[in-house]
């Protein structure tokens, strides 16, 4: 097995994240190496926390739920069991669901995006992905995907805020993507394109 990697799934709500994140998985298990997913905001308090602002049940200053993600996320990094470091530590290739990008993209809307930058330069310093995959979807269709779930709209599910958060998140990876790689890939492509895309993408690590 080569050293574990980190890989990060990036896109807009309705991408498909979590359906390329369980067929990443599958694949490194049919490799025969173990595979550890996770997400952000994540399942520690500090995350539980998080989503009950995006589900609208509490109001926080935007600069308060900056800072509420980057906290999370250092949790998310040095938590000793559950951990992104112990887990790689231990030999497992982790796959994660958002990451920093996320922060710059989905707060620099309402928050200076250098202030959400300076947060997340722990995170930058301490763990870059070996890969960032961002699932590119017309925001519309991102729309149109997230209107066909149940459950209510969550705080950035509006067509509008969905076209910012696209422009965002390409000017952060310009921005505060330096040194790293970062791959594009057509979301409004079928499933198993785009995981096939993203398997060649893992293969030349």
């Amino acid at each position: 097995m080569q050293r574990p990697l980190f890989i990060v799934i990036e896109g807009l709500d309705g991408s498909g994240k979590s359906t390329q994140i369980d067929l990443l998985r599958d694949y490194f298990h049919s490799r025969g190496e173990a595979c550890h997913v996770t997400a952000e905001p994540t399942g520690f308090p500090t995350g539980k926390l998080i989503r009950s602002v995006l589900r609208k049940e509490i109001e926080v200053d935007p600069r308060t739920l900056a800072a509420m993600f980057a906290a999370d996320r250092i949790e998310h990094l040095f938590h000793p069991e559950a951990g992104l470091l112990a887990k790689l530590a231990a030999g497992y290739h982790v796959v994660a669901s958002r990451y920093y990008f996320s922060s710059l993209a989905y707060q620099s809307e309402f928050v200076d995006p250098g202030f959400v930058a300076s947060l997340n330069r722990l995170a930058k310093a301490t763990l870059p992905a070996d890969l960032t995959v961002f699932l590119d979807l017309d925001p519309q269709v991102s729309m149109q995907r997230i209107q066909a779930r149940p459950g209510e709209d969550e705080l950035f599910e509006t067509l509008d805020k969905l076209r910012h958060v696209r422009e965002s998140f390409l000017n952060a990876f310009t921005v505060f993507g330096e040194d790293e790689n970062i791959q594009t890939v057509d979301a409004n492509q079928p499933l198993h394109v785009v995981a096939e895309t993203i398997q060649d993408l893992i293969d030349k690590l």
